[in-house]
């Protein structure tokens, strides 16, 4: 019998009433919003923050880790606002937001450490390539690079059963999990990715790239944090920090190379962008570990 397609408009509409119900804390979104207003100082923008004490904790914490490396204790939410500057505390309030999101139910049949370490090392290593290419808000690259599997870990902890059946298609065809997910549901994480960010009202830009991630060459607006997170995801898997889902798509270097050098225009080879990526990998595991394990509740934070 003849398998019944999926109503994409009814998958759609279950994955942004979700992004309703589990929707991003208040002050992640107060703060997102405090920082494009160029009126907003230090202290108001710690006042928010020192109002969540675990968040301000959480962020405390990963300002003094070895990813950052400051040689002297950041001890008060100001003095990181002043260190890392408002979009730097403005990324790890979002990250720190959407983890949260999908830390609790997680499945036995994903690495779900892998897959936080493969987004964190995407994130560290677009907003590398960013810098390299001129990118002129290198901390997006960072937060679109974290989220931009998001869509996977919807569908594994909210569509188990579509899941299982991608899963088994992926293992029956020995099909690349993505190639197994158009099969199924005619579209792919990155499609459910998007509506998920979209339904959070998270910036555009960063919609549109979780949506082209696979095929930047779709995208029409945005095209260049696109193609950055694109290729951070092609680079990462070429120094063997995949995202920890079965069935993952094989990636080959040599064309990997070919594509950063005809869109960037330089001579630089696949190697030098691996070497920057393993740089970022070798910090990662302090940052996850705070990133995935919030501290318990504190008395008092300080915000002056």
């Amino acid at each position: 019998m003849k398998k019944e397609r999926i109503d994409l408009d009814f998958l759609e509409r279950k994955v942004k009433n979700l992004a309703r119900l589990s929707t991003l804390p208040h002050v992640a979104a107060k703060v997102t919003e405090m920082v494009e207003n160029p009126r907003t100082s230090a202290s108001t923008l710690a006042k928010i923050i020192s109002s969540d004490q675990v968040l301000a904790a959480r962020i405390l914490r990963l300002a003094n880790s070895a990813y950052y490396g400051f040689p002297r204790k950041i001890s008060t939410i100001n003095l990181a606002i002043v260190v890392l500057g408002f979009n730097a505390l403005r990324d790890l309030v979002l990250s720190i937001a959407v983890v949260d999101r999908f830390l609790e139910n997680q499945p036995d049949s994903v690495d779900m450490d892998q897959f936080w370490r493969h987004a964190l090392i995407v994130g560290m290593g677009a907003r590398a390539i960013s810098r390299l290419s001129g990118y002129p808000v290198p901390g997006e690259c960072f937060v679109t690079g974290l989220v931009h599997d998001i869509g996977y870990l919807v569908l594994v902890q909210h569509f188990s059963a579509l899941f299982e059946e991608i899963y088994q298609v992926a293992q029956e065809t020995n099909c690349p999990f993505r190639e197994a997910e158009k099969r199924v549901l005619g579209i792919t994480h990155s499609d459910i990715g998007a509506w998920l960010a979209e339904g959070w009202n998270l910036p555009e830009k960063l919609v549109q790239a979780v949506k082209y991630h696979h095929e930047p060459e779709k995208a029409l607006v945005h095209t260049d944090l696109v193609w950055i997170i694109h290729w951070a995801d092609k680079v990462s898997y070429t120094i063997g920090e995949g995202n920890g889902f079965p069935a993952e798509e094989a990636i080959d270097p040599d064309q990997v190379e070919q594509e950063l050098q005809k869109h960037f225009k330089v001579n630089w080879p696949l190697a030098f962008y691996q070497r920057k990526f393993e740089e970022e990998s070798h910090k990662v595991n302090d940052f996850l570990a705070i990133l995935t394990q919030p501290p318990k509740p504190v008395k008092r934070f300080e915000s002056v």
